[in-house]
């Protein structure tokens, strides 16, 4: 029995790179040997980040969260490559160009912080400063790691790119090491960011969108929102937005402004606790059945695990391909 595998990587635009791999070795770690930089975040199975699709032969994966890769997806072929290991020859297909992964990681960005606000019982909103214009596409996430510290999480940016200044919604995590941090954060504290990564960004096209989004999940596309031109302001977008209880939204003054501005906007509001006339009794999810979404609908959802699988099965229940879904989850 040999003990290297051929496996082949087969990107967006039709590049295909072909590895022998070590048997039982990670996919992730054979590529990053390459010379590939397969995208990723948490590593271990927990975020979704990498999602790929088996075209052919087997893979052996590591434990996961099955929230982030349900049992159906994974039977359709779906795998995580941060936790796959080599155990027969395959073909594996990556939904983005071969660009992004064989360019080599930039440099850190330097960033301080300019300001700290509770916005919610358990949403601060942060705001860097950086030395020059951040270019990225509307929806995408940067790694923050704060000075003199080995933690660094993903948060998606709020503003539209071109700005040096960044803003963030994050959930604070209780006993977490980065909430943790933000208690203690203060102005002109010194951070480490990311180049701009991820696929689930606002796409350039002229049909209806619907955005579904939980807690901090807001936060992509608020950048989107704001980010459209003029023609994109002109299609129907629907924004379904849920939280715990009223104190717990965030950003509505800037959604009421964003209302006014774009005819076309239309957003809903889903609260599990404390709902009145203006908000639903539930979760935002609940409202997609009743929405009769045009078929060339764009969904992008953007929550907790749970929350973006009862997306996905209300869209499919809606007639709406599951290839027309974008999906970004966080724990």
């Amino acid at each position: 029995m040999s003990s290297h595998i051929p496996i082949t990587l087969l990107f967006a635009d039709g590049v295909s790179c072909r590895l022998a791999v070590a048997r039982g070795a990670k996919l992730i770690d054979a590529a990053a040997a390459a010379g590939l930089n397969l995208l990723t975040d948490c590593a271990n199975g927990q975020c979704g980040t990498c999602t790929a699709q088996l075209l052919s032969g087997t893979v052996q994966m590591d434990d996961y969260d099955p929230s982030v890769l349900p049992d159906d997806d994974r039977a359709a072929g779906v795998v995580l490559p941060c936790v796959c290991r080599a155990s027969a020859p395959c073909a594996v297909a990556f939904p983005y160009d071969a660009s992004e992964a064989l360019a080599e990681e930039a440099p850190p960005i330097p960033g301080e912080v300019l300001a700290l606000e509770r916005t919610a019982p358990d949403i601060v909103r942060l705001e860097l400063a950086i030395d020059e214009a951040l270019a990225f596409e509307p929806g995408q996430y940067v790694r923050i790691q704060p000075q003199g510290m080995a933690i660094a999480r993903s948060y998606s940016m709020a503003n539209p790119p071109g700005s040096d200044r960044l803003e963030f919604f994050i959930r604070l995590v209780a006993g977490g090491a980065f909430s943790s941090w933000l208690a203690g954060a203060r102005a002109n504290d010194r951070v480490a960011l990311s180049a701009p990564h991820g696929t689930f960004f606002l796409r350039d096209e002229p049909r209806p969108r619907l955005f579904v989004a939980g807690g901090s999940g807001m936060a992509p596309f608020l950048s989107m929102l704001r980010a459209m031109s003029p023609a994109a302001r002109a299609v129907p977008t629907t924004v379904l937005f849920g939280a715990r209880t009223p104190e717990h939204l965030f950003a509505l003054g800037e959604l009421q402004a964003l209302r006014s501005e774009m005819p076309q906007l239309d957003v809903r509001l889903a609260l599990e606790q404390g709902a009145d006339r203006e908000s639903h009794a539930g979760y935002p999810t609940d409202l997609i059945g009743g929405l009769r979404l045009e078929p060339s609908t764009r969904v992008y959802l953007c929550g907790p695990p749970p929350m973006v699988e009862a997306g996905r099965a209300a869209v499919q229940a809606a007639g709406l391909p599951r290839g027309e879904v974008l999906c970004e989850r966080f724990n």
